[in-house]
């Protein structure tokens, strides 16, 4: 039993340690969201779009490109497109179901970790 405790407790520590740093990594991809923004509108309004940026200090170059982005393929997009395709809806909804029901699973086993709030300490 002493075992399960020490790695109940190595893994709980290792678990908030992830939930801090996504929660940093989250901040850092929302304040690089913000600067590729504005860089976008100053490489576009000064005409720089065929340029090479280059970061010796990284090693590093920048380049401006453009990329397509797809929507996912949701069961709400599927149904969509299933239903302009098909003459009824009945046939939409039977692909749609057969789709569903076909998918592969897969079972497994996981912890999950709760953060206690003050007022539940006391009832442990």
């Amino acid at each position: 039993m002493e075992e399960l405790k020490q790695l109940m407790l190595e893994w709980t520590k290792l678990d908030s340690e992830l939930k801090e740093l996504n929660k940093k990594c989250a901040k850092v991809r929302q304040n690089k969201d913000v600067i590729h923004k504005l860089l976008l509108e100053t490489i576009q309004t000064n005409k720089l779009q065929d340029n090479i940026f280059s970061i010796p200090s990284l090693k590093t170059n920048v380049v401006y490109k453009e990329q397509t982005n797809y929507e996912s393929m949701s069961y709400k997009f599927l149904e969509d497109k299933f239903n302009e395709y098909f003459d009824t809806q009945d046939e939409c909804l039977q692909v749609l179901q057969f789709l569903k029901d076909n998918r592969k699973k897969n079972k497994s086993f996981v912890l999950k970790s709760e953060e206690i709030t003050d007022g539940e300490e006391d009832e442990a």
